[in-house]
This record gives structure tokens, sequence and C-alpha cells, in this order.
């Protein structure tokens, strides 16, 4: 997806991407509570976490780049669908959808405004962080196909199955 940045503002594009990165907590948190399967959940835990990090990681950027940055300021967000997904009651297999676009957008929203970007370690940080948001995309993506093949893929508490055969 390309996203047209020449007529935003850095200040913009850096309250656009703190507000994304905060849905897309808040999505993980909702999944976090809907799914059962405790490995789903331990991944989940994960991205929570790393996008908690990539928010303060922005917020640091966004004061170096632009020093009275009023981060009071609301934009919205680049993934509306996940926005409006956290109001309404989607299903797991559906939002886990939303997730995986998201963090395609996020990773080609990163990469965008790091050419932007002329200071080279502030550059740095944005082409870490659309690196990050790839391989967020290839882990729920995984997920995605797991949750499609099997239906009760995220509701399953335990992974029994049965006569399993193992070896030759």
């Amino acid at each position: 997806m390309i996203l047209d940045l020449s007529s935003m503002t850095i200040e913009k594009a850096l309250l656009i991407a703190l507000a994304s990165e905060k849905e897309a907590e808040a999505v993980y948190k909702k999944l976090h509570r809907l799914v059962n399967n405790f490995v789903l959940k331990e991944k989940l835990k994960f991205l929570m976490k790393e996008e908690k990090n990539h928010y303060k990681l922005l917020l640091e950027l966004a004061k170096k780049i632009v020093p009275d940055l009023d981060t009071k300021r609301k934009e919205k967000s680049l993934l509306p669908k996940l926005t409006l997904s956290l109001s309404e009651d989607s299903s797991v297999p559906d939002l886990l959808e939303l997730a995986v676009e998201s963090e395609q957008i996020s990773e080609s929203f990163y990469d965008q405004l790091a050419q932007e970007i002329e200071e080279r370690s502030l550059r740095e940080i944005l082409n870490y962080l659309a690196s990050m948001e790839h391989g967020h995309y290839f882990l729920l993506k995984g997920e995605l196909e797991l949750c499609l093949r099997d239906e009760q893929y995220y509701n399953r508490g335990d992974f029994q199955y049965d006569m399993v055969h193992i070896g030759p």
C-alpha cells in the first residue's frame, strides 16, 4: 500500500503513527480476551508489549524531530477498520485479518516516513519499526491461517490430539 506523505507534515505523520500503535495494542488486548489457546494468548501478549514499546520509541523520536510536539492533539489512526473493530463484535478471525492488514500498512508507512527523514539515526529507528511490523505481519498471518484451517484453534485451551503416531 502506497501512502501519500507529501501533503502531510512530519508532526502529523508522527501523531498518526502514535495513534496507530495505541490502537494496535488495544486490538491485541481485545483478541487476548477472546481467545483460549495458550500459545496464541502468549503471542498476543508479546504483540501488546511490542506495540507499547513502539509507542514509547516513537514518542522519543517525535520529541527529537518536533520538540514542541503536542501529543494531546489527536490524529486519526492509519488503521480505521481496526479502530472500528474495537467497538464491534468482531470474530477472532476477522480481527486477526484486520491486524494482518494493519501491520502491512504500518510497515509501509514507516518505510515511507523514513525516506522523509534526513538524520540517519532517526531514519534507522523508522526502518527498525518497519522491519518489526513486517515480522508481526508474518506472525499474525500464520495465526490467521491456523484459525481458517481449524475453526476451534483459538478456542482450544490445550492441544489434545487422539492417536497421534510419532516415529517410523
